[in-house]
């Protein structure tokens, strides 16, 4: 595997694309839905990398090695000298629900010496948990899934990701499939989040709507507790979300908010909230983040039998990014001190992060956690 790596600034950076030293099949593209969506971008990179997949979403914030960045393009160029990559995208239709979509779109993959896939998906105008269930339906025994949901900034208003012909497009989601004896994928996921206050059943909700918590609004609840605060929903959510934990569940998930209405109290979140389940409000601990951020590369590193990472890429959640603020690259230098400093680290920060926590878990999505893919033909 070769890499090459570009940090893009500008639009008028744009034609340092050509200084890219190797010849890629496959090239990441994380960053700033107004630079991804310029037609010149992927004009540029489809006449100077004819063949080579581009897959890519909108993030709220870039990682490259271990610097976080805001209002640029990470763009990593890799040369897989053992193995194939095959991508497909779906767009989402509101006429199709998210499970058959995920289901539909891994349906287009020949499974024969499938390794692994990852998904980038539209961050807003999805259930990510009917997702991530629909896409395991088509999976076969002993292929992973990991990926992420598409950022805008703290601005939720719209998020973008790369189809199969090259272009940034919204309610999109796309899936890359790994192929060949050669390719290793390791994968893990932590948060490091706490739980506190009194744990409520959920008295009423629809897939991802929450409308009641022990049979009262779920907003009214919800900005009591956050006060003044409220006035900065839904971004100011990220800050406290939920930890959701269903009968039979050993390990709860965290779910965060996409979108609130005032009209009927209730509150959307990136992933099904299931009627008589139950939720607590969480908090940060700085170090305790920053060691989730440790143990999801320790984890990482564990699945990796033919030899350690050359490409990670890193998936966080904008939550982190907002709670660390000054010291967001402290959890990326972390997950740099575990996997070695010679790893290519990319990534972004996300509405969501699919993975599961780790090896023989089930995959499913999670908010607030640093999820790690990495990837290695040695």
């Amino acid at each position: 595997m070769k890499i090459d790596k570009l940090l893009l600034q500008s639009k008028e950076e744009f034609d340092r694309i050509k200084n890219i030293r190797i010849k890629p099949n496959l090239i990441f593209l994380f960053g700033s839905r107004n630079m991804l969506v310029e037609n010149s971008l992927s004009e540029m990179l489809i006449d100077t990398f004819p063949g080579a997949i581009l897959f890519g979403c909108s993030s709220s914030g870039e990682i490259s090695d271990v610097e976080v960045v805001d209002d640029s393009i990470v763009l990593t160029a890799v040369e897989l000298e053992c193995s194939e990559v095959k991508m497909e995208s779906i767009s989402i239709d509101n006429q199709i629900d998210d499970h058959q979509l995920g289901s539909s779109l891994l349906e287009q993959f020949d499974k024969e010496q499938l390794k692994h896939v990852m998904i980038l998906s539209d961050g807003l105008n999805i259930n990510g948990a009917e997702l991530v269930q629909g896409l395991d339906d088509e999976l076969p025994e002993g292929v992973t899934i990991t990926g992420g949901l598409a950022g805008d900034g703290t601005d939720f208003n719209e998020t973008v990701v790369f189809d199969r012909h090259g272009k940034a497009i919204k309610n999109c989601i796309a899936a890359l499939g790994f192929y060949g004896d050669r390719i290793s994928v390791g994968y893990g996921s932590n948060g490091g989040w706490d739980s506190f206050g009194l744990e409520r059943l959920v008295t009423k909700s629809k897939a991802n709507i929450l409308y009641e918590l022990d049979g009262k609004p779920a907003l009214q609840l919800y900005k009591q507790f956050l006060g003044e605060r409220a006035e900065g929903l839904p971004a100011a959510g990220l800050l406290f979300p939920l930890s959701l934990r269903e009968n039979g569940v050993q390990e709860p998930v965290v779910r965060t908010i996409l979108g609130v209405n005032e009209e009927d109290q209730s509150m959307t979140f990136a992933g099904n909230i299931p009627e008589g389940s139950y939720v607590k409000l969480m908090k940060a601990n700085v170090d305790r983040l920053i060691n989730g951020a440790e143990n999801s590369a320790i984890t990482t590193t564990e699945l990796l039998p033919k030899g350690k990472a050359e490409l990670a890429i890193l998936i966080s959640c904008v939550g982190r990014k907002l709670v660390l603020k000054q010291l967001i690259e402290e959890e990326v230098e972390a997950v740099s001190d575990v996997i070695g400093n010679d790893v290519c680290i990319t990534g972004f920060y996300s509405y969501g992060e699919i993975s599961p926590f780790r090896k023989n878990t089930p995959c499913m999505l999670h908010n607030q956690t640093m999820t790690i893919t990495t990837i290695s033909e040695k």
